[in-house]
């Protein structure tokens, strides 16, 4: 029995020592995880040991030019301290850290570019190659990007020069274009003035000059303007009217769509050339009172001359056109005879078609007998005109008013070129065969490309339309819808070419990343076009967290941005983040919390109520579902109360509460005194430098004391002891008898002799590895032997 105390003393006593006698480490956590040039972010420094305190941090770093230390502070009664650091610039740095009493540690930080500051430009110019016979405008857009080449909207308005290397070739329309705070990109235009190839310069401060070319064609051949005279002969017993029609045809003689206005002259002469026929309004023999445009988007115009009364001849109609070619003159014929009433014999002489899709001007109707002659309408006359195909062409009932001989006809054509026969219903019936041409040529095309050279998902861009004719821009032949398709990746205005604007730019919007094919339909055309959405919004959340939470104690925790490469990225709106924690017994997060426009994290804090485990699911949207388990422990320390069994009554009592944690005292914990039984008389509420706190009271009568004591305070879980003493009735004079119990050895307790052995021997131990003197310190062996003398020696008198 003896032994086997002997070593169940020394365990208790030597084992613990020895373990705890391994200095303890630091631990960090970077918040945020990844941290980024220009912002500033935290290292929270504890020990991995649960119970140190970090006194006297000292911090530095390997390059300051990349990574600051600015300040040190301590938190939570010095369990943990935390290090301001600013980040200076990209790089890696090593920061290390010591402190007393701790291992000193050092370890590796990356600060990444900042993903928000616009570093350089980007230029485009659309459509870059124009024909000197075409249309003349275009569209430039410069766009700010990152030092990754990823589309970067500014944080202030920046102004844009935008110049030309020849001003005889290609000029900008606007010189000077604002990106705006928040935007990523603008446009201007451009006119091309010559041909040759320039270049278009965008300049902005504290940023390179960027450029690009524009083509111009020189075209030599010129379009033809085709005059025709409908009725050819019309009769002057009393003034009539004739149309004058122009058409605007190509080298082939087609009908083609006019780029810009053209203005035409007419001018009638006399066909026996006798000398020209005044046209103006005081004209004794022809009148033409309006003036002649072939439209832009068009490819036709008419206008009525009339005939004064008595007018008999020959007589021929020329136009010109500036910087156009002309046919030859047209003829009209007129004579004065006697006039002839009818609503029968009407007579349609058509014009040469273009398939445009639109209404458009297919002829000139008019009265005639079998033998020519020119009829007048005896009244108002419906002529109906019967197509073989309205696909084709359709014609709606013509209206001829009364003493008339002749009127428009109009049509509405389509877009597909097949024969037609077109049957005027008369009582001597007509069929004619017009020419019908169709507006696409084989080198006629259609295009489709952003105006910017990279593309922002989920943000405006401007979507560019246009036709090309040997890879040059071209005008519109006709009107016509356009529909972009997949319509879940792509989000469009709804889209309609017009032939007043040879380049249509309307906002378009991106919905998925990554390369993209897109198919463009009309009625009459196709085409595809390939963009590649590049996304500055966050793929996915990093969470920081420690690797316990400590019960009773408040944590920080970080919430950051990624990108698709795992790279911090600005938030570009606020992005609220919503938690679900699967066992909120253990720990509680917030409901939500916000990651502001302009910020790439945010921390906030949590405590931890109990030991345990749970499961947090963090959620945003347009952001996966993000998943992390949380460990929580609680650190319970080692209390007991100390006080004698026995009390007597009407005597002052005192108890002694110990606190401690891993054999060492535990400093500044509030203790919470009950006592049931007995008047307090004095009382500690905080434990001391050696963790302890007393108390002293007193009964009046015999009984039972009950004592319970709280201990509280920082990390620690709050933990009871409760004592009780029994209140004896006074003293009497008689000695008391011996217990049974009492083991003596020569008189004296064999405890009393063992502790000093087993002590000797940890003495021989740690005299061995020279680590006697730092540990009787920390476990006050002097006092113990001290103590135990006094008790010896006690003992042996008694």
């Amino acid at each position: 029995m003896r032994y086997l105390l002997i070593l169940i003393l020394s365990i208790a006593l030597v084992f613990p020592i020895c373990v705890y006698a391994d200095t303890p480490e630091l631990g960090v956590t970077l918040l945020p995880g990844k941290i980024m040039e220009d912002t500033q972010g935290i290292i929270e420094v504890y020990s991995k040991t649960d119970g140190i305190s970090i006194d006297k941090l000292v911090a530095t770093s390997s390059d300051p030019s990349i990574i600051q230390i600015a300040e040190i502070t301590s938190a939570d009664g010095h369990m943990m301290s935390k290090i301001k650091i600013n980040a200076i610039k990209p790089g890696d740095a090593k920061i290390a850290l010591a402190a007393p009493g701790f291992s000193s540690t050092e370890f590796d930080l990356t600060v990444f570019k900042n993903s928000n500051v616009v570093t350089n430009l980007l230029i485009k110019t659309t459509p870059s190659t124009f024909a000197t016979n075409g249309p003349v405008h275009g569209y430039v857009a410069v766009e700010s990007v990152n030092s990754d080449g990823i589309p970067t909207p500014v944080a202030s308005d920046m102004p844009v020069s935008i110049t030309t290397s020849d001003s005889k070739i290609v000029n900008p329309v606007d010189s000077q274009i604002i990106i705006k705070s928040g935007q990523y990109y603008a446009t201007g235009q451009f006119i091309i003035d010559g041909p040759g190839s320039a270049l278009i310069y965008a300049s902005s401060p504290s940023m390179q000059e960027v450029s690009t070319q524009v083509t111009v064609k020189n075209v030599n051949s010129q379009n033809t303007i085709q005059a025709y005279v409908y009725p050819s002969k019309i009769s002057a017993y009393k003034s009539a009217t004739a149309y004058v029609i122009t058409q605007l045809h190509d080298s082939s003689g087609n009908p083609i769509v006019a780029t810009s206005d053209i203005p035409v002259t007419v001018q009638v002469t006399n066909a026996t050339g006798i000398g020209t026929i005044n046209t103006s309004k005081q004209s004794p023999l022809f009148q033409v009172n309006e003036q002649m445009v072939i439209k832009q988007g068009s490819y036709w115009a008419y206008i009525p001359i009339e005939v004064s009364a008595g007018t008999t001849g020959k007589f021929n109609v020329t136009i010109s056109a500036k910087g156009n070619l002309v046919s030859a003159p047209a003829e009209i014929t007129t004579n004065a005879t006697n006039i002839m009433l009818d609503t029968k014999s009407a007579r349609l002489d058509a014009l040469p078609i273009l398939a445009t899709g639109q209404k458009e001007l297919i002829g000139v109707v008019h009265l005639e007998d079998t033998f020519g002659n020119v009829l007048l309408a005896k009244t108002d006359l419906p002529v109906r005109i019967d197509s073989s195909d309205p696909s084709v062409v359709s014609i709606s009932n013509v209206q001829m008013n009364r003493g008339s001989q002749s009127a428009l006809v109009f049509g509405q054509v389509g877009t597909v070129v097949n024969p037609v026969t077109l049957n005027v219903v008369t009582d001597n019936p007509q069929s004619v065969v017009p020419t019908v041409t169709s507006t696409v040529t084989s080198s006629d095309m259609l295009n489709a490309q952003p105006l910017l050279p990279k593309v922002l998902t989920h943000s405006a861009f401007p979507l560019a339309f246009f036709m090309t004719k040997s890879d040059s821009l071209d005008t519109p032949p006709n009107d016509f819808d356009i529909s972009v398709s997949p319509v879940d990746s792509i989000l469009t205005d709804k889209l309609s070419m017009i032939t007043t604007q040879p380049v249509l730019v309307s906002s378009a919007t991106l919905n998925k990343d990554g390369l993209q094919i897109f198919s463009v339909t009309t009625p009459t055309y196709s085409t595809t076009f390939s963009t590649e959405g590049i996304s500055m919004n966050a793929k996915s959340i990093s969470m920081v967290y420690p690797d316990k939470l400590t019960a009773g104690l408040k944590s920080t925790i970080s919430i950051e941005l990624l990108d698709g490469q795992q790279i911090p990225t600005f938030a570009n709106h606020d992005i609220d983040v919503k938690f679900v924690s699967s066992n909120q017994s253990v720990i509680q997060f917030p409901d939500s919390v916000k990651i502001n426009t302009g910020s790439y994290f945010t921390t906030f804090d949590v405590e931890a109520k109990s030991d345990g485990q749970s499961e947090i699911a963090m959620l945003a949207d347009e952001i996966p579902l993000s998943k992390f388990t949380i460990n929580a422990v609680s650190v319970v320390p080692d209390v007991n109360i100390a006080s004698a069994d026995f009390a007597e009554s009407n005597v002052p009592l005192s108890a002694e509460i110990t606190a401690s944690y891993k054999q060492l005292p535990l400093k500044g914990l509030a203790v919470d005194w009950k006592v049931d039984g007995a008047k307090i008389t004095n009382m500690n509420s905080v434990t001391d430098d050696e963790g302890k706190a007393k108390i002293t009271m007193e009964a009046n009568t015999p009984g039972k004391i009950h004592i319970d004591a709280s201990v509280l305070g920082g990390e620690y879980q709050t933990t009871h002891v409760v004592k009780d003493v029994t209140v004896n009735a006074p003293l009497t004079t008689s000695d008391p008898q011996p217990t049974q119990n009492n083991v003596s050895l020569f008189g004296i307790n064999p405890i009393f002799l063992i502790i000093p052995v087993i002590a000797g021997v940890g003495i021989l131990i740690f005299k061995k590895k020279e680590m006697f003197e730092s540990i009787s310190k920390k476990i006050n062996l002097q006092e113990r032997f001290g103590d135990l003398k006094e008790r010896m020696t006690e003992r042996g008198q008694n």
